[in-house]
């Protein structure tokens, strides 16, 4: 079945075979519409919705498991770019997924301290004292650990909650953990605490994906040859290397996007990822293996949710994480990673051949 083939109705009924969809839900989706009401929940000072266009990205397979994937974006070329790219990882088993996990960081900034060695030993000294009132705040997501750092010009000492989201995002928790520890690091420290808020740059919550592609699918050993060396252009240049990036965030945004998920802050710990070298670099790299073929390799952090914010308070949202059928935020991370891939993959595929351009 070509579902690119099919009419609007017909890919719906299909949708509502395949993921048990309600009507209701199809229609849901069908018009866009969300209610003033569940947009009151989402932001302040609402005046109405804006509708993005969402499609279904096919022919993936991750970990074995075959996902029909939506993917909400306003750039034509992404869906039919990321559907083709994943047909051509199928004769080899499809994309194969991992992760490091759903840790995320809450940094703790204190400044005026006088003595940075007593400061330090005070935090340590009452680290499970620190711990627990963090916990205070949810039954479920637990900050596991603490550490400290001395920044230097100008001076400040950094107190870092790790904190296990599970699940969620993230951010709301982290945010409210380094709020309600504050007060007792500065009592402990004898310094004034002055940022507290959760990082972007997750490091700890990584995705790993990668990718085989058979040469004749490409076009021959030449054009594998020619995307190897695209990737090293980007790997060596960071003008190149930020379209690049872009591209993967085509389709690793859309993926987001579609199931509410907070699209900038995973670009911004992208970004961030790139450039923890000193140099901005790309996200993915290809290679040639042995027997000619491509083989394609991307990380990055990927600080997702499936429950919480608008995941839940968007029925639009929900209905997109119902078709994807996943569960947990590691597995969502892991689809969204495989996408990226994809996306990239087709965008050298065209720029080396010559063709459109459809996703740079």
């Amino acid at each position: 079945m070509d579902f690119s083939k099919l009419n609007q109705n017909e890919r719906l009924r299909y949708l509502k075979a395949e993921t048990k969809l309600t009507k209701e839900e199809a229609e849901i989706l069908r018009t866009g519409k969300m209610e003033l009401k569940d947009a009151e929940m989402i932001i302040e000072n609402v005046i109405g919705t804006i509708p993005i266009p969402i499609g279904i990205a096919t022919n993936f397979a991750i970990n074995g498991k075959k996902f029909l994937i939506s993917m909400a974006t306003e750039q034509r070329s992404i869906i039919n770019a990321a559907s083709k790219a994943a047909a051509w990882t199928l004769p080899t088993g499809g994309f194969k997924a991992c992760n490091t996990g759903s840790i995320m960081l809450g940094q703790i900034q204190v400044l005026r301290i006088r003595n940075y060695e007593r400061a330090k030993h005070q935090i340590f000294a009452n680290k499970q004292k620190i711990l627990s009132l963090a916990n205070t705040q949810s039954s479920t997501r637990k900050a596991v650990d603490l550490r400290v750092r001395k920044l230097k010009s100008p001076p400040m000492l950094l107190v870092e909650l790790v904190v296990d989201v599970k699940d969620s995002m993230g951010a709301n928790i982290v945010d409210s953990m380094c709020e309600v520890v504050s007060p007792l690091i500065e009592s402990l420290t004898h310094g004034k605490v002055n940022l507290r808020i959760v990082s972007n740059l997750a490091t700890e919550r990584l995705v790993r994906v990668e990718a085989s592609i058979k040469k004749n699918l490409v076009g021959g050993e030449n054009i594998v040859d020619r995307i190897v060396s695209a990737c090293a252009f980007a790997e060596k240049d960071p003008f190149r290397a930020a379209t690049h990036n872009k591209g993967i965030l085509n389709g690793v945004s859309s993926v987001l996007l579609a199931v509410g998920n907070d699209t900038r802050a995973v670009e911004a710990g992208a970004h961030a990822f790139a450039a923890l070298s000193g140099r901005y670099t790309p996200l993915s790299f290809c290679i040639k293996n042995p027997e000619g073929d491509l083989e394609g390799v991307l990380e990055m952090p990927m600080a997702v949710g499936t429950v919480g914010g608008s995941v839940s308070s968007n029925p639009t949202a929900r209905i997109c994480l119902k078709i994807l059928g996943v569960e947990r935020a590691t597995e969502l991370g892991e689809v969204a990673a495989s996408v990226g891939l994809a996306c990239n993959l087709f965008a050298l595929h065209s720029l080396v051949t010559k063709r459109k351009a459809v996703i740079s």
